[in-house]
C-alpha cells in the first residue's frame, strides 16, 4: 500500500522587527522630524507673514480709496514754504513714529467715530493715526491680527486752500501689536528700508511697518498750479 502523503504544516515565521530594528527606526524617523522641522516651522511663519503684508496692503488701499472718495476724513496736513518737489517728500519720508504705549482706537464703521485713534495721539500738522479694524470688532486691539493701525500725514505749498487744493499723503501700516511693548516704531531711514520681510521667520518684526507708500490726493478745487508746486517745484 502506498502511504498517503500528508502536507507538511508550515513552520510559524519567525520574521519580523527586533527591538534594536524598532528602536533603530524611531531613530531615523526622529532625525527626520528634527530635520525638516525648522523647514517646516519657516515655511509656514512666511506665509503668515505674507498674508499679514496682504491684509496691509488691503487695508492701506481702501484708507486712500476713502480719503479721495470723501468716505475719510483728511488727516493732519502741513504747510511748507520749499519749492521743491523733493523736499515735501523728505518731509513725509521724516515723519517721526507714533509712540507705542498702547491704544485707543475705535473704528468708522461700527462706532460711528471719525476712524482716528485718540491713543497715539495725532500730531498737529503732522500725522494722524487711523484704525483699520479687520476683526471687525468696533476697535483696533494688539490681540487681533487683522488689526492695522495706518499713520498718515498730508503736505501741500504754503498758503493752498486747505485739502480742497490736494496734498501729497505718506502713509505707513503698522501691525496692531506694535503698539505694545514700549519700544519704538521703525520707519524706513533715508535710502535704508525698515519694512517688515514677507520671509522672516518667527512671528517677524512686529516694530516695523507692513507697507509704505507716498501718493498724490487730489482736491475738489485743485489746479495744476498746485499740483505742480508739490511734484518739481514751480
Amino acid at each position: 500500500m502506498k502511504p498517503y502523503l500528508f502536507p507538511l504544516k508550515p513552520k510559524p515565521s519567525e520574521s519580523g522587527f527586533t527591538i534594536i530594528e524598532s528602536l533603530l527606526a524611531i531613530v531615523v524617523v526622529g532625525l527626520l522630524i528634527v530635520a525638516i522641522g525648522p523647514v517646516i516651522a519657516f515655511s509656514a511663519a512666511t506665509r503668515v507673514q505674507a498674508r499679514r503684508a496682504e491684509w496691509a496692503t488691503q487695508a492701506a488701499q481702501e484708507y486712500i480709496n476713502g480719503v479721495r472718495a470723501g468716505t475719510i476724513e483728511d488727516p493732519e496736513i502741513h504747510s511748507l514754504s520749499q519749492h521743491q518737489g523733493v523736499e515735501y517728500i523728505n518731509h513725509l519720508r521724516d515723519l517721526s513714529t507714533p509712540p507705542a504705549n498702547g491704544l485707543d482706537c475705535k473704528s468708522r464703521f461700527k462706532s460711528g467715530e471719525d476712524g482716528y485713534c485718540d491713543t497715539p495721539a495725532p500730531q498737529t500738522n503732522q500725522y494722524s493715526v487711523y484704525c483699520f479694524d479687520g476683526s471687525n470688532d468696533g476697535k483696533c486691539t494688539t490681540d487681533e491680527m487683522q488689526d492695522f493701525l495706518i499713520q498718515v500725514g498730508g503736505v501741500q505749498h504754503e498758503g493752498s486752500n486747505g485739502e480742497n487744493a490736494g496734498y501729497l499723503l505718506g502713509l505707513r501700516v503698522y501691525r496692531a501689536d506694535a503698539f505694545e511693548g514700549g519700544e519704538p516704531l521703525k520707519a524706513t531711514d533715508g535710502e535704508e528700508s525698515q519694512q517688515a520681510l514677507t520671509h522672516a521667520g518667527g512671528l517677524g518684526d512686529r516694530k516695523a511697518p507692513l507697507f509704505e507708500t507716498i501718493t498724490e490726493i487730489t482736491g475738489i478745487n485743485a489746479n495744476y498750479q498746485d499740483l505742480c508746486q508739490r511734484l518739481s517745484g514751480c
